[in-house]
């Protein structure tokens, strides 16, 4: 197989979904497949060797040296490499073919002898077997070998270091095979129980539901359809209206990555190719717990996008877990006031797991809870275009470890844009997430952090730095709140153009936010220095800002510093985030 043949038949299976033209693949050559290769059926008496290097967002170079023996049993090498993306099977190198030098302390470097010697196409099965095929070899027919990694000879290249240990064998029901290999389409709404392997390029064909989409006054299933899906693996959006992947009340969507092999959900093509936000609507889940969008009795709703109800009486339901997923280059602006988000937790409820999650370049919000009760740990919301974090309808959860970058793009909006209700800012039960350890890194000209609306919230240990404007506190509703001491800011570092907006014209604040906020234990407005995202040694906000133990309960670790970080050293997103640059 031929890497060129592939992404053009990729660019047309996709293409015959939404015109698109993306180049995606099924497997990930990254550092999971280095190491020592040897022929399978002879004695590892020559065999090739694999260095992998990133140098972009999910793009990297292969390097390979050939160790070779010729036909008197002298021996020489040859050397070549190759740009491969994530998510990529099969690679083609051509060879250099070099003489001269020497190992040890003697002088001499190698030389190129032949330029031309030669092309080496691999093609990945798993993480330990390939197949070879060698063309353009003068006086050698071209011909091909299955290869072994010396790894699994020496101490096994097991899931620790590479998720890919089995080879595609076909798409299961209920999907269809797509026309190139290793991909398998997914279309309209499965009722029983799927699993996405990591062998396989998934193609959403239009919005894919799992589980039946509800209608308000539908009962909650007890026994929906669960989405699993193995770490490493990758879904593309097709593109067009509703292309999305939706949960539905009563279903689960298991997606368990891994730190080395994160799940990734995204667009038609690689941010190289110059990817853009919108290419694909993104995830919505639905659950069953509660919202405030009714006077009485229990509340539901319509998800944005005709996504299905949501909403109901169970506060600890569980939709899942998220762990290690990326989620790229989507959201769908349907029209102003109808749009899909990155990631729409819709009633979701707190027995679901929000756990390393990343969502870059998004055309509206980046993660929205509509009500429920769902908490997250470990967010990283990068280059959103609307707003990184938005909540409404009564959303009541905790968040901590949260990174908000908004880059350097012109059309984001608001790091946070908080709201109890539009229509009621006192409808109960009132938004109000608990949350601390969050770096706010903003863009001129934008807003940091907007209660609002009647919101509650309590905030600790946060850093907010670059925007226009830190920090804007909207509606009566919300000032009474924060009257009330359920609206609160605690240790938290503001440093913008302006950091506290007080607003003396139409609608005047009711008192002075400044005060307020200096008035509170650890607030600071001040010239904070950091590294990229990081507090350099040194800083005063490195400790001594304990949380408050009476507000942070067990769902919170015991932190002391400001911000999402405590070291560039240790930072949690070193791994399986992307698009950062630092």
């Amino acid at each position: 197989m031929k890497l060129r043949k592939t992404g053009l038949a990729i660019a047309a299976l996709v293409a015959s979904y939404a015109g698109l033209n993306p180049t995606v693949y099924a497997f990930t050559i990254d550092e999971g497949i280095e190491g020592q290769w040897y022929e399978s059926e002879i004695q590892a008496n020559r065999g090739w060797g694999f260095t992998y290097i990133p140098t972009q967002p999910e793009e990297g170079v292969l390097f390979v040296t050939g160790y070779v023996y010729d036909a008197s049993g002298n021996p020489y090498w040859v050397a070549g490499n190759s740009t491969v993306f994530d998510g990529q099977f099969a690679v083609d190198i051509d060879l250099l073919y070099l003489e001269g030098g020497a190992f040890g302390p003697e002088q001499g470097s190698p030389v190129v002898a032949d330029a031309n010697f030669g092309t080496l196409s691999v093609e990945f099965n798993t993480c330990n077997e390939a197949t070879f095929s060698f063309s353009g070899i003068e006086g050698v027919p071209d011909f091909e070998a299955d290869f072994s990694s010396l790894k699994t000879i020496v101490n096994g290249n097991t899931a620790d270091n590479c998720v890919y240990q089995k080879a595609f064998e076909g798409c299961p029901a209920g999907t269809t095979a797509g026309t190139i290999e290793r991909s398998c389409v997914l279309e309209g709404t499965y009722t029983s129980d799927l699993t996405l392997t990591n062998d396989t390029t998934w193609v959403l064909a239009g919005g894919v539901f799992i589980g039946d989409k509800a209608d308000i006054g539908d009962p909650v299933p007890t026994d929906g359809p669960v989405l699993t899906i193995e770490p490493g693996t990758r879904i593309v959006g097709s593109g067009g209206t509703g292309n999305a992947l939706y949960i539905q009340r009563g279903s689960k969507i298991i997606a368990e990555g891994l730190p080395h092999a994160p799940i990734v959900m995204t667009g038609a093509s690689y941010a190289s190719e110059g990817a853009t936000a919108g290419q694909w609507g993104g995830l919505v889940i639905n659950g069953a717990a509660p919202l405030n969008t009714c006077d009485s009795g229990v509340c539901e709703a319509v998800g944005e996008g005709d996504s299905g109800a949501y909403g109901g009486d169970d506060p600890l339901d569980d939709s899942g877990v998220l762990r290690y997923v990326r989620v790229q280059f989507a959201g769908e602006k349907i029209n102003d006031e109808d749009e899909l988000n990155g990631i729409a937790f819709q009633g979701v409820g707190a027995g679901t797991v929000v756990d390393y999650v990343q969502v870059h370049r998004n055309a509206d919000d980046g993660i929205e809870f509509f009500g429920g009760t769902v908490s997250a740990k470990h967010l990283v919301l990068t280059d959103i275009e609307d707003d990184s974090v938005d909540w409404t309808q009564g959303w009541q959860g905790n968040l901590q470890y949260v990174l908000v970058d908004q880059g350097s793009i012109d059309e984001n909006d608001r790091g946070m844009e908080l709201d109890n209700l539009e229509q009621n800012n006192d409808a109960l039960p009132r938004s109000g997430g608990v949350m601390a350890n969050f770096t706010l890194l903003g863009a001129p000209g934008e807003l940091g952090i907007n209660p609002r609306r009647g919101t509650a919230g309590r905030f600790s240990n946060f850093l907010v730095v670059g925007f226009d404007r830190c920090l804007d506190i909207d509606s009566s509703a919300t000032f009474a709140v924060a009257d009330a001491g359920e609206l609160t800011f605690e240790n938290t570092v503001l440093d913008c153009a302006t950091n506290i907006v007080e607003n003396d014209e139409d609608t005047p604040d009711p008192w002075s936010v400044i005060s307020w906020f200096n008035g509170q234990p650890g607030n600071a407005q001040a010239d904070v220095t950091l590294n990229g995202a990081f507090l350099p040694a040194g800083s005063p906000y490195l400790s001594g800002h304990p949380l408050d133990p009476e507000v942070y309960g067990e769902f919170f670790d015991d932190t002391d510093y400001v911000g999402a970080f405590r070291s560039g050293e240790s930072a949690w997103i070193m791994g399986w985030t992307e698009f950062l640059g630092y």
